[in-house]
This record gives C-alpha cells, sequence and structure tokens, in this order.
C-alpha cells in the first residue's frame, strides 16, 4: 500500500506544481495503449472475444486539439489474444482541420503464465502524414499518423495488485512528409515549428509500473508510472537535400497515468484513462499529445 500512496502524490502533486512541465508532451507514439501494456486486473469471465470502443482527447504543440476515436476487436485462444485497433484522427488548430483515418495496430499476445505474458505487433498507417492546404504539406502536429511502419514487442509481469511492463516500437518505414518552415508565407505560422521534410524518426523504449486496487465491489483504481526514452535525435531534410539533426529530440518523457474501471456486469465496464508528462524532451518534430484524456466501453461476449 506504500507505493500505492507514493504513486498517487506523485500523479496528482506533480501535475499541480509543475503545470510548466506538464505541457511538454506524452510521447505515446501508439504502445502505450496497447491492451496487454496497460495495467490489467484479474478477469474471471470465460468470454472469447471482446470489443472496445473509446475517444481520446489530447492537445498536441501549438495548441492543436487532438480526438482519437477508436474501435478494438481482441479474440481469447487458450493462452493467446490476437488483438485489432483502428484509430481516427482529429486535428484542429490555426491552419486547418484534419480528420481521417490514422493507425491499424495489430497485436498478438502470449500467456507464457497467469503472471507473464508476451506481446508482438505492428502499427501500420493509413496515410503518409503529408496531408496539405492549400497546396503547403502541413506540420506533424496537424497529420492523423505518424505515417510509419513500426514494430512493436512487450513483455509484462504481474504480481498481487502490482504490475510492469516494457516495451519496444521500432519505425521499420519512414513517412512521406515535406513540411518546411521556411516555405510558408511571413504571418502565417504563429508559432516556430519544426520541419519535418524527409523527417527520419527514431524508436522508443518504455518501462510502466503499475499498482491496481479495488475500491468497491464495481471500480478499480490503477495508477502508474510510465517513462518513455526516445532513442535518438530524429533528422529532417533541408530545401537543399541535406540532412540536418533536430537536436534535443531525444531522451526522457517521464508520465503518470491514473485509470478508473467501473464495472456496469461482469462482461461490461466502462474506463476513464488521464495521462501526463512531468518531465519531457525538449523537441517533439512528431507532433504527439501533450497530455491524454480517453473514455471507453468494453464488452466481453
Amino acid at each position: 500500500m506504500k507505493a500505492f500512496f507514493v504513486i498517487l502524490q506523485l500523479t496528482f502533486g506533480m501535475w499541480i506544481l509543475m503545470p510548466d512541465v506538464r505541457a511538454q508532451g506524452c510521447s505515446d507514439a501508439g504502445f502505450c495503449t496497447i491492451h496487454s501494456i496497460k495495467p490489467s486486473v484479474n478477469e474471471t469471465s470465460s468470454a472469447k472475444n471482446q470489443f472496445k470502443t473509446g475517444m481520446t482527447y489530447g492537445v498536441a504543440q501549438y495548441q492543436v486539439t487532438v480526438l482519437s476515436p477508436y474501435l478494438e476487436y481482441t479474440r481469447y485462444m487458450g493462452n493467446v489474444a490476437l488483438s485489432t485497433r483502428l484509430l481516427l484522427g482529429m486535428r484542429l488548430g490555426e491552419l486547418t482541420t484534419n480528420t481521417g483515418l490514422a493507425d491499424a495496430i495489430i497485436t498478438a499476445t502470449w500467456a507464457a503464465s497467469s503472471e507473464l505474458n508476451f506481446t508482438a505487433g505492428v502499427k501500420v498507417p493509413f496515410n503518409n502524414a503529408n496531408k496539405k492546404i492549400d497546396g503547403r504539406p502541413l506540420p506533424m502536429a496537424y497529420q492523423t499518423s505518424l505515417g510509419t511502419t513500426d514494430m512493436i514487442l512487450g513483455i509484462t509481469r504481474s504480481w498481487n495488485k502490482f504490475s510492469i511492463s516494457g516495451a519496444w516500437q521500432q519505425p521499420l518505414t519512414q513517412n512521406g512528409n515535406t513540411f518546411l518552415i521556411d516555405e510558408y508565407p511571413d504571418g502565417i505560422l504563429s508559432d516556430p515549428y519544426i520541419s519535418t521534410n524527409g523527417y527520419k524518426r527514431k524508436g522508443d523504449v518504455l518501462l510502466r509500473l503499475s499498482h491496481s486496487t479495488q475500491l468497491s465491489e464495481k471500480i478499480i483504481f490503477s495508477s502508474s508510472i510510465l517513462p518513455i526514452y526516445h532513442f535518438g535525435d530524429d533528422s529532417y531534410e533541408n530545401s537543399e537535400g541535406e540532412e540536418i539533426t533536430i537536436d534535443d529530440s531525444k531522451g526522457l518523457t517521464l508520465n503518470l497515468n491514473v485509470f478508473f474501471q467501473y464495472h456496469l456486469t461482469q462482461n461490461t465496464f466502462v474506463e476513464l484513462n488521464l495521462g501526463g508528462p512531468v518531465v519531457a524532451r525538449e523537441k517533439r518534430p512528431d507532433g504527439l499529445s501533450q497530455f491524454a484524456i480517453a473514455a471507453e466501453y468494453s464488452i466481453r461476449f
């Protein structure tokens, strides 16, 4: 219980006391929300299918609003679970509103035991992250997808009310973004956007420590500390075709998450998830959200 109170105090205390740091970014390229990497509770249902639908709200750099509706289906087959998540993207800001399909995340999870599981998957984009307006490419903060095909590997170990997860997400292909800030006329961009023409994004690794507790017969509360490390500085190509390193785009982001899960019945529940950083990379050319609030409905049958 001591660790639970420490995590809880960190979560709320640091969000309140460090608002300037909180505004930096959570750096989730997709693997943080995979069902086998999130905090989990013991399942007593024998159902073989699970359907989820939900919505994530966040704010990216330059005050771009991010809405991400999603659908997810998981099939349980003995000690193997196959899952497919389809994500849509909505980006709203000073330049434009961009909506469309974002990514599909396909994973397979093998439960080696009741306390240990392994996950492998792939994130496949529905676009190349090069949506344009008036013939000019939009910055990454306005793209509905990172536009990369990524490999995802993960492992989770659970004991009592605790769990620890590790995961690696590595781009296998890069996107087709061609945004150069110099190509925009003066006065159109009110913020110092980062050029991402010929963008090359490095991979990420995470470690998540979680604690869950039963608050009542129907309510489960979970909290987690989630450090994510971006392996290296990303890069782009300038108008002369030279590769330019984006200094300070590598490094650590330390996120804090809380989950409230309310069980409507044994096989149906709703979940509220809040997450945000207390430490973050100085530069995030990928345009990922600053924080996330998600609501989800799930049913097993």
